[in-house]
């Protein structure tokens, strides 16, 4: 019971807070944007973050959000908090002048985003219950949002929450460091805000199917080759001047075309019903013995490991919720390869 009104609290709110899912939020740019010069734009800062885990760097066309809550960049309430605020200050409205690019990097290293904060999954308390209903809001803000292109500049790890968020991004590009993982399957339950459901239109059903019911990490590299990063850079600097570069040269354009371009590719988002299904299929900690069990040792295990258990997320997680089953399977798959390589066979 408690369940079920959780569920239903939150595809309420959601619906509340982001009512025109669907709809390009670009069709309300202004007269004035759609014929500001070059030179004329007067793009207004965003508000200081509430909690100071953003702060901002921008010109006339891009702003950069710089991610900051340490340690790891955790999906903490205040990050949720200041993120869903900032993503609300970029919808347009009369004589509101937006920006045309955001870059979304972090300031902690080894990190970009973390995931969510598994200790609001534990209760049902109306900060608990704010935090999910705004984290749902914030991937269909980025997804619904056609006035501003929204790129992640990745050089760290980024995990569950963190990844949905980064999926429903418009690009990605990556650095060395950059590391991905949607492990939410491994805990017992499928992720809320829209990013499982994005990954599909991104890297196809087969491979995105591999990536979340495995629970598998992917990096720069082989991100780059299933087109789950547009790019990746062998250093930080590489990846931060040709970030500044893409989004320097979208800014020379103007916002009405950049709206438009958006809108006509916005037939591949997920529709808001197919979300608020996901949203429905989201097993709380209430909803089962199974899931509640899962994310106790998963909590146990975090509490107990500190960063090093988050830096070696997902497989820290299957180990510590399955021991040695993984490393036993994979010795086994070894020595099968192996003695069928040595008996002549083709594998």
């Amino acid at each position: 019971m408690q369940s079920s009104l959780i569920l239903a609290f939150l595809v309420a709110a959601v619906s509340l807070i982001n009512p025109t899912l669907g709809e390009p939020s670009g069709h309300h740019v202004s007269h004035g944007h759609r014929h500001a010069s070059l030179h004329g734009r007067a793009l207004i800062s965003p508000p200081p973050s509430t909690h100071s885990t953003l702060s901002f760097t921008q010109n006339a066309n891009v702003t950069r959000v710089l991610i900051h809550n340490p340690p790891i960049n955790l999906l903490t309430t205040e990050l949720i908090s200041d993120l869903h605020s900032f993503l609300l200050w970029t919808q347009p409205a009369p004589n509101k002048t937006t920006p045309k690019v955001v870059i979304f990097s972090s300031t902690i290293p080894n990190f970009f985003i973390s995931h969510f904060d598994l200790r609001n999954l534990n209760g049902s308390s109306p900060s608990a219950l704010n935090s999910l209903t705004q984290l749902i809001s914030i991937g269909r803000l980025l997804q619904s949002t056609t006035s501003t292109a929204f790129i992640a500049q990745i050089n760290g790890r980024t995990f569950g929450g963190g990844q949905e968020l980064a999926a429903q991004m418009d690009m990605r590009f990556a650095g060395p460091d950059a590391l991905v993982s949607q492990y939410e399957n491994s805990n017992g339950f499928v992720a809320q805000a829209g990013g499982q459901i994005s990954l599909g239109p991104i890297i196809g059903k087969a491979r995105a199917l591999e990536h979340l019911l495995a629970s598998r990490s992917i990096d720069a590299p082989t991100g780059t080759r299933i087109g789950l990063f547009n790019n990746w850079y062998k250093d930080g600097q590489t990846l931060e001047r040709e970030v500044e570069a893409l989004a320097a040269r979208i800014g020379l354009f103007s916002q009405r075309s950049l709206n438009d371009t958006k809108f006509s590719l916005g037939f591949m988002s997920p529709g808001a019903a197919v979300l608020d299904e996901q949203v429905r299929r989201f097993k709380t900690v209430g909803e089962g013995e199974v899931s509640q069990g899962l994310l106790r040792e998963t909590l146990g295990a975090s509490d107990e490991g500190g960063n090093a258990f988050e830096r070696g997320i997902p497989n820290s997680v299957v180990e510590a919720l399955y021991g040695g089953v993984l490393g036993a399977m994979e010795s086994r798959l070894r020595r099968r390869v192996l003695g069928a390589v040595g008996q002549g066979c083709e594998w």
